[in-house]
């Protein structure tokens, strides 16, 4: 069990948008303001209007080349976007952007990547290993490769695709490293076979760190009706959405068990979950699944595409315990 997590860098999340004081904003049906970051994508329901992450003490600013960062005591957030035209092959820019981002968090102090946010037009665009995911995939590989990142160095991270030609890259960054946390259920996804492209994916399924207040914070990435490495219940998003709640029930237990922390093994009132469908119109049936299962949570829901073209609904979140 991992009684002793890393020294806490104070990193917490909430609901809201309104913070001066806040690491990384996000406005998920607020009007584009300085320092509140959208999505990219149409919001399409719920109850959780945007996201506010804080780290411990008083906030530095800056903005270097197209990245704007934050930093609060042990803990960064960098923000880039960039335009990304969905005919075209995104790995080169994506790469670049990666390495660019790595830069400067080491600059920083804060090598450690903690939480990553990738929002990309046309993700499931392109036949074989020239669709836009797989290059995706390549180009930030590459980068945390050059850079000396390898699979334990990876973190919870969520890839969603839009109808917005732009590139929105958000980072977490810390000057100690959390812990990743696996799902018994299914294959690391840096471990997926060939089939999927020519590399795996970068992200671990959960990072663990602790909290503002002594809590540990659980970080899910973006999860789907994935078992083991294979989709399951095609064209079923009532049946996906299940499996999903299957993951997350999996997650949360190992993470609450390799943390002696009970708390983390269900989602409370302080869990914020996001919810990306590929049909809007798919939103009130998943939405009481959703409340069902968590009713304490709080809920966004928006109309993006997931990774595979075979997955309607993925769900990430963020809890305390």
């Amino acid at each position: 069990m991992l009684r002793n997590l890393p020294r806490s860098c104070g990193l917490s999340a909430r609901p809201g948008t309104k913070d001066p004081q806040a690491l990384l904003r996000f406005g998920f049906r607020a009007a584009a303001e300085h320092g509140l970051w959208p999505l990219g994508l149409d919001w399409i329901g719920g109850d959780l209007d945007g996201e506010v992450w804080c780290g411990r003490g008083p906030i530095e600013q800056g903005r270097q080349g197209a990245i704007d960062w934050n930093r609060a005591g042990g803990c960064l957030s960098l923000s880039l976007v960039l335009d990304d035209p969905p005919e075209q092959d995104p790995e080169a820019r994506v790469h670049a952007a990666y390495r660019d981002l790595i830069e400067l968090a080491r600059s920083k102090d804060c090598p450690h990547l903690l939480r990553a946010w990738n929002y990309l037009p046309a993700i499931n665009e392109g036949a074989g290993d020239a669709e836009r995911y797989r290059r995706f995939c390549l180009g930030r590989a590459r980068a945390l490769e050059a850079a000396g990142y390898d699979e334990a160095s990876l973190c919870a991270g969520t890839a969603i695709g839009g109808e917005e030609p732009k590139l929105r890259l958000h980072l977490l960054c810390g000057s100690e490293p959390g812990v990743n946390i696996e799902n018994p259920r299914q294959v690391s996804a840096y471990r997926y076979p060939r089939q999927y492209g020519p590399r795996s994916p970068s992200f671990a399924r959960a990072t663990l760190l602790p909290g503002a207040e002594g809590e540990a914070l659980l970080m899910i990435s973006g999860t789907a009706s994935v078992v083991g490495h294979e989709t399951r219940h095609v064209g079923d998003v009532l049946a996906q959405t299940r499996e999903i709640l299957a993951n997350m029930d999996s997650l949360l237990a190992e993470s609450a068990r390799r943390s002696d922390r009970p708390g983390l093994a269900r989602f409370g009132a302080d869990s914020l979950v996001r919810v990306y469908l590929r049909e809007a119109a798919d939103w009130p049936a998943v939405e009481r699944l959703l409340r069902d299962a968590w009713p304490g949570a709080r809920l966004a829901a928006f109309r993006g595409d997931v990774c595979r073209s075979d997955l309607l609904v993925e769900i990430e979140a963020v809890t305390h315990g």
